[in-house]
């Protein structure tokens, strides 16, 4: 139920317009570069646009790398007694990844990108990986619990 709540959350911050989204991420960004930049203010116009254009792109690729991990370890822990249920997690998490990318096509000024499916996909694959890891140090311990009775 969860991965369904958060693909719902995914598919609200798509469907903003190309300005909404841009006009989010760069108050993030100008916040972020005067940490980062402690003369920020001071510097010409030109050079903080390239700086804050350039945390744009990384805090907007995180994100991207970041919700789909989420995604991908909580497809992981819905499907983790099937068989293959790693490989359907992160083959579910890569086809929400291009519908979501598919569906921003729709938006205004929005474009759907292969490489944040790849970024998407890459994340789902490490939530997945993150997925099992927590499982098996769950299982462990569990077990071990069980021995010492």
């Amino acid at each position: 139920m969860s991965s369904v709540l958060l693909m719902i959350l995914i598919f609200y911050f798509s469907a903003q317009p190309a300005d909404d989204s841009t006009e989010t991420s760069s108050r993030f960004c100008i916040l972020l570069a005067r940490l980062l930049y402690p003369d920020y203010d001071l510097y010409d116009l030109s050079i903080r646009e390239i700086i804050t254009d350039g945390l744009t792109f990384i805090v907007r690729k995180a994100a991207h790398f970041t919700e789909y991990a989420v995604l991908g370890c909580l497809f992981y822990f819905d499907f983790h007694h099937q068989k293959a249920g790693f490989l359907f997690a992160v083959l579910l998490t890569s086809a929400y990844a291009c519908t979501d990318e598919f569906h921003q096509l729709f938006v205004f000024g929005r474009s759907g990108q292969l490489r944040d499916v790849v970024i998407d996909t890459c994340g789902g694959l490490c939530g997945a990986l993150a997925g099992f890891i927590i499982l098996c140090i769950w299982y462990y311990l569990k077990h071990q619990k069980k021995c010492k009775k």
